[in-house]
């Protein structure tokens, strides 16, 4: 499949570089045109599948480039989208009659406008493929009337020409090729009934075309050599200008090869084609059924089974050599299936198999059993040996839950072994809280995809306030997921699942772009923005924030990115150079939670942040917990020896705000200084008017 690629024509270089990283991240190539004519000149070189096109243009409107783009028959094809500062009516209503797709004004929402890309993108892949369909159609079409046009040349199809009392009076070589009997053979009367291997099919035929009418069926008909073959058979009446029955005009067209290859199209349908075992569609029906006989009482159990090393033997020969692996994998697993199982390869390296009529302590047993059998084998390739163990969860079918939760349930179970070890297996049950939770998450992971697609994630804000005269006060930016039904729901349900199922980035990516929008409206507010681990591994950051807050005009002092501590030292050289190079832009940086992990007094000295966030779990208690408030103390000593401001989180009560005052604490955020809310509830009473609670 080709890659898609983007025209840009946009003369602001930071714009063009900012819309051709936010693509890249999408997979998309793109080139730039800073002119119209360059712009027309690469159109007409390659081959593009959407123009970004700026009418701000130095050389010439861009309302021109766009008229000479839907002009020329080459290139109209190319759907168009308008990205300029030019808010005026004429201008966007003269842009949709040139041919424009859509119109969007700066400054935009950088995730809207991906948005809108990649819907655009399928559009036009969507239209392509039918294009080409309907060209693909028209050649078969054209060859197959070519084809038509041959067999009626040469008489590729067997034709016989019968009297009225049924006597062959003509029949061509095909015929005779394709029945084995010359025409003295069949001369006898009624000899084709007996080549039908349904007699009364022949009656049929027979029948109506006395009556007056045409007969056509597919029928199996014995052919030479005794061979049983699939027959197209179509029957007309003879009839001369008065209607009397003159007889029939018999024409077999074998048409074995055609289903042969229904038969192979059916079996694609249901099977891999790779390991030839059944593939999820069809083994999902055969769950649903497995699922329906458990009502009526004959429960069965399901197991999900994922290779664990899968991935080194992809990653350290190649794909072919992990193709034959996975084949080997299905060959070991349909050996040890009991009469009545299915075996399923549900995609990559993941398998199910349904036991059906088992217990649990079958199904327990045939699972141990999978396990040493993976854990002893070897697969020999390249003269390498590589053990693939495998992870396996079980699910009973009990009649109560669908098929759905029962895949979901093994699958958790599954994941839950892979998470703890590996090699092994593990029955779902509801009252395993681990498993459950994992279950749960999942179901999480799919809302919140659903809720970035739906444009229901939303930006919250909390105020971060100073102690002190001379502090600038900032706002924090926290993710809120508002379901369906308009209920807000906090981060604390389904980050985690986001972390474990692989959410974060998204989040990240919402959190970041719709932040730099909120600083762009509002010069006056500056924002702290989390970032996860996943984020910190990306090495383009830097410049996409580089990018973000020149396209906008956004002061860096403007910007301060949190990052845990977790995040921090799970790639600690890394994370440090990502952050320095973003830090040289201008932008600062704090470490959250900090104190809640062991060794953070170990490495605080060449940490490159700028702010501490204590650790909330010290701070709710500082006015009763002395322990607490002396280690609060010394935090707040050693992060100003070494530059650091400080940040108190978790701030519950006016005593605790006393506290940290006289501790002196740079800065102070919780429910009791200002709880979180949307931004439009901090523009209406003015950033100015967010201050400390009065004591």
């Amino acid at each position: 499949m080709r890659t898609p690629r983007v025209l840009i024509v946009e003369d602001s270089p930071e714009m063009a570089d900012l819309l051709a990283i936010s693509l890249q991240t999408d997979g998309i190539e793109s080139d730039g045109a800073a002119e119209g004519k360059r712009a027309l000149e690469l159109a007409q070189a390659r081959p593009f599948d959407l123009v970004l096109l700026d009418l701000g243009l130095p050389d010439m409107d861009g309302l021109d480039v766009l008229a000479a783009l839907k002009a020329d028959p080459a290139l109209r094809h190319i759907p168009v989208i308008v990205i300029t500062g030019r808010e005026r009516t004429e201008d966007k209503l003269r842009a949709f009659n040139l041919g424009a797709v859509d119109y969007v004004n700066k400054p935009f929402n950088f995730l809207e406008v991906q948005a809108r890309i990649i819907a655009t993108l399928k559009r036009k892949s969507a239209a392509d493929d039918a294009e080409q369909a309907v060209a693909q159609e028209r050649q078969r079409t054209h060859e197959e009337m070519l084809r038509i046009s041959r067999a009626v040349d040469d008489a590729g199809d067997a034709i016989a020409i019968l009297s009225p009392e049924g006597r062959v009076t003509y029949v061509n070589d095909a015929h005779v090729d394709f029945f084995g009997l010359s025409a003295a053979e069949l001369e006898a009367s009624q000899r084709h009934r007996r080549l039908f291997q349904k007699p009364q099919l022949w009656d049929e035929m027979w029948r109506t075309c006395e009556e007056g009418g045409a007969w056509s069926g597919e029928v199996e008909m014995y052919a030479s050599g005794d061979r049983l073959a699939p027959t197209l058979c179509r029957a007309d009446a003879i009839r001369d200008e008065r209607r009397a029955f003159l007889g029939v005009v018999l024409i077999f067209t074998d048409i074995t090869q055609r289903k042969r290859l229904e038969e192979d199209l059916l079996y694609l349908a249901n099977h891999d084609p790779l390991t030839g075992l059944h593939n999820r569609r069809f083994f999902l029906e055969v769950l649903q059924s497995a699922v329906n006989r458990a009502a009526r009482g004959a429960h069965s159990f399901l197991l999900y089974l994922d290779l664990d090393n899968f991935k080194v033997v992809n990653n350290s020969l190649d794909h072919q050599a992990g193709d034959r692996l996975l084949v080997d994998v299905a060959r070991t697993l349909r050996d040890q299936l009991r009469p009545g199982d299915e075996l399923a390869r549900l995609g990559g390296d993941e398998f199910t198999i349904l036991l059906n009529g088992a217990d649990e302590a079958a199904a327990t047993k045939f699972a141990r059993l999978l396990v040493q059998i993976f854990d002893e084998s070897r697969f020999k390739e390249g003269g390498k040996s590589f053990c693939c163990t495998a992870s396996i969860g079980l699910s009973r079918i009990d009649g109560v839950v669908t098929a759905e939760d029962a895949l979901s349930h093994a699958d958790s179970a599954c994941y839950y072994v892979k998470t703890h070890g590996r090699n092994g297996h593990e029955v779902f049950r509801p009252d395993n809280q681990a498993i459950a939770q994992l279950s749960t998450e999942a179901g999480w992971s799919i809302r919140i995809k659903d809720a970035l697609r739906d444009h229901r994630m939303e930006m919250w804000l909390q105020p971060i306030l100073p102690l002190r005269a001379d502090g600038r006060a900032y706002f924090e930016a926290l993710v809120r997921l508002r379901d369906p039904d308009g209920k807000i729901i906090m981060p604390g349900q389904f980050l985690s699942a986001a972390e474990n199922f692989g959410n974060m980035q998204q989040i990240d990516q919402f959190a970041l772009y719709e932040s730099m929008s909120l600083l762009a409206a509002h010069p006056a507010l500056a924002l702290s923005i989390n970032l996860s681990a996943r984020t910190l591994n990306n090495a383009h950051l830097p410049v996409i924030v580089e990018r973000l807050l020149s396209a906008s005009n956004i002061a860096p002092d403007r910007v301060l990115f949190e990052i845990t501590e977790t995040a921090m030292i799970q790639n600690l050289v890394h994370a440090r150079q990502l952050i320095t190079a973003i830090k040289q832009l201008g932008c600062r940086f704090a470490l959250d939670d900090f104190g809640a992990g062991a060794s953070s007094m170990l490495y605080l000295r060449d940490l490159p942040v700028d702010v501490l966030k204590i650790d909330g779990s010290f701070i709710r208690s500082v006015d009763v917990d002395l322990v607490n408030r002396a280690l609060v103390k010394s935090i707040n000593e050693i992060a100003h020896i070494l530059g650091k401001q400080t940040v108190a989180e978790y701030v519950v009560n006016g005593a605790v705000l006393q506290v940290l005052k006289a501790i002196g604490v740079d800065y102070v955020q919780g429910w009791h200084v200002c709880e979180p809310a949307p931004p439009e509830h901090f523009f209406k009473i003015g950033l100015e008017n967010v201050t400390l609670p009065r004591a």
